[in-house]
């Protein structure tokens, strides 16, 4: 997918099907990540807990909705919930599906655009897709937006060496024994706390969500 831009290589991945294929046909699918209840569960067990513990429901942005599988589970769980990709046509699909919700689909590029205000953002296995130039664009971006980021990432079990680079694309950089940790460097997020939410194991790698305050 040489001399592609991001949104033009995920809009492939999704019209190809590179993830998989919906069992019900949904024209868009964002792979076993985001429908494999022994992925999705604890996930989402972990983020309501979380978000429970705010004395009034917190505006939430989800950087890299996809399908909305996940986003439409844990919406309740929220105030303003606003669901963004990159992939023009993707959030086009949503606002027509989803016309008449209170959830607000925009197309957002998380390297190069302005992001939408709350105070939460999801970034659910988002960023190991990306360059670490994309990546490093971003990070100014989520400190000066977010109070807390929700970072989920497919990485390695056991030691590795974090961030090694790649282009953007369906991949990820387990198959190079490696894995995006955000508060390593290049990328060297500074956070005033970070909790691992919980972890799940898939093809010999864990699925790690942590939970980083910023502010």
């Amino acid at each position: 997918m040489a001399g592609k831009t991001s949104a033009e290589i995920f809009t492939e991945i999704y019209e190809r099907g590179i993830w998989g294929q919906s069992r019900t046909g949904e024209r868009y699918y964002s792979g076993s990540g985001s429908h494999d209840e022994a992925i999705t569960g604890p996930y989402i067990a972990a983020v309501e807990a979380f978000l429970d513990s705010f004395p009034e429901k917190p505006d939430v942005v989800d950087l890299g909705c996809g399908d909305f599988a996940i986003g439409a589970r844990i919406r309740r769980k929220c105030k303003q919930y606003v669901a963004c990709d990159i992939v023009p046509s993707l959030i086009e699909h949503h606002r027509a599906a989803h016309a008449g919700s209170d959830v607000r689909f925009e197309i957002v590029n998380l390297a190069s655009d302005s992001l939408p205000a709350g105070d939460i953002a999801f970034i659910r296995q988002v960023l190991q897709h990306m360059s670490n130039a994309e990546i490093a664009a971003a990070i100014p971006k989520l400190k000066a937006q977010y109070r807390y980021l929700i970072v989920t990432e497919h990485v390695p079990a056991g030691e590795f060496i974090p961030n090694k680079d790649k282009a953007p694309g369906a991949d990820i950089r387990t198959v190079n024994g490696s894995g995006v940790v955000l508060t390593a460097e290049p990328f060297s997020l500074s956070v005033l706390e970070a909790h691992l939410l919980c972890e799940v194991e898939e093809y010999g790698a864990m699925i790690q969500t942590y939970l980083y305050r910023l502010s």
